[in-house]
């Protein structure tokens, strides 16, 4: 058995555990809905990812054979799309900015770009084809998490902006 990919498994467990952790802790002084749900979303979606890479380190330790990849739910995509719809049929003028969301959130983005660099890492160096899917896969989630953030912080700093990125069709005179 190779050491270097249950350390590798390891780490991403590590990674996993200290986001959710983070995630956990945001979502409950979060004082804004889209913070908090976001936060949720997050914190679920690292559970998610807990669950996979445990399965493949234990399926590693019994074997020399890096596993298929389990299959991915839709659910969590469309939970982070609701996010958003959500958030702005509630948008008003005096929205309250809240700074405190706002920095976690900006501290959960540095979680998912490092994560997302690790996974491209561990990716680029694999040679069996599932583990190198695999980390592709999480890659992708990591990124795809990135923007959920980014465009939460453009909707709490910006939500006529974030609306007008997002609604284009609808501004045109």
């Amino acid at each position: 058995m190779s050491n270097h990919r249950l350390q590798a498994l390891k780490k991403a467990l590590q990674l996993e555990h200290d986001g959710m952790a983070f995630y956990a802790a945001s979502m409950n002084k979060s004082t804004s809905e889209i913070g908090r749900r976001m936060f949720d979303y997050l914190k679920k979606s690292e559970k998610g990812h807990i669950k996979r890479i445990s399965e493949i380190y234990h399926s590693l330790e019994q074997s020399n054979d890096w596993p298929a990849p389990p299959a991915i739910t839709e659910d969590m995509e469309t939970e982070r799309k609701s996010i958003f719809t959500d958030a702005l049929n509630q948008i008003t003028r005096q929205q309250k900015l809240d700074t405190d969301d706002l920095s976690a959130l900006k501290q959960a983005a540095e979680f998912e770009r490092k994560g997302e660099h690790f996974y491209s890492e561990q990716a680029t160096s694999a040679q069996d084809p599932f583990e190198k899917a695999f980390y592709q896969q999480l890659a992708l989630e990591e990124e795809l998490h990135l923007r959920a953030i980014e465009d939460s912080i453009l909707m709490l700093e910006d939500p006529q902006g974030f609306f007008a990125q997002y609604e284009k069709g609808t501004l045109a005179g």
